[in-house]
């Protein structure tokens, strides 16, 4: 994934496959990275063995995959002082909320050639947006119920662990 983050310039994701790990890569954003170690295809899961890192500060991730409203199925992000929420909204769109500011990173749906928008809210900052950024190529199938129950039946299929 590559594109423009306005004053940031050119950014881009690289995913890798062994080991499997997201890593944002732009001038003026923070180092950040996401990666799962027992992922070695698609998106990263997201669980209680998924490693982020922003800044060279590690976050700490939960999720309740069982509830029912989005706002209670939103993976919860603790990042050294600062809480986050990564939640999918009424529209469909993902969006990232600090839990004092509000909203500050969403995922705008998509634009030319197939490529996701990410708006950038006020009052965000590099370390948001390098997370924002970051987060998408987390795997955010478990933010609803319905990719819920469709990521489990595969990862049932598959003989996974149920952890994607």
């Amino acid at each position: 994934m590559v594109g423009t983050a306005g004053p940031y310039g050119e950014v881009s994701l690289r995913i890798t496959n062994y080991p499997r790990e997201a890593t944002l890569v732009a001038q003026g954003l923070p180092e950040a990275s996401i990666s799962h170690p027992d992922s070695s295809y698609g998106f990263i899961p997201v669980d209680a063995r998924t490693r982020l890192e922003v800044g060279g500060v590690a976050a700490r991730l939960t999720q309740n995959r069982r509830a029912l409203s989005k706002e209670d199925r939103g993976i919860e992000i603790r990042l050294g002082d600062r809480d986050y929420t990564y939640v999918c909204t009424d529209a469909g769109r993902e969006e990232l909320r600090d839990s004092a500011r509000g909203p500050v990173v969403r995922e705008d749906g998509f634009g030319a050639e197939s490529a996701i928008r990410i708006v950038v809210l006020p009052g965000a900052d590099a370390t948001d947006l390098a997370l924002g950024i970051l987060l998408q190529g987390a795997n955010t199938l478990g933010l609803t119920v319905g990719g819920a129950i469709f990521s489990g039946v595969m990862s049932f299929l598959n003989g996974s662990k149920g952890n994607g």
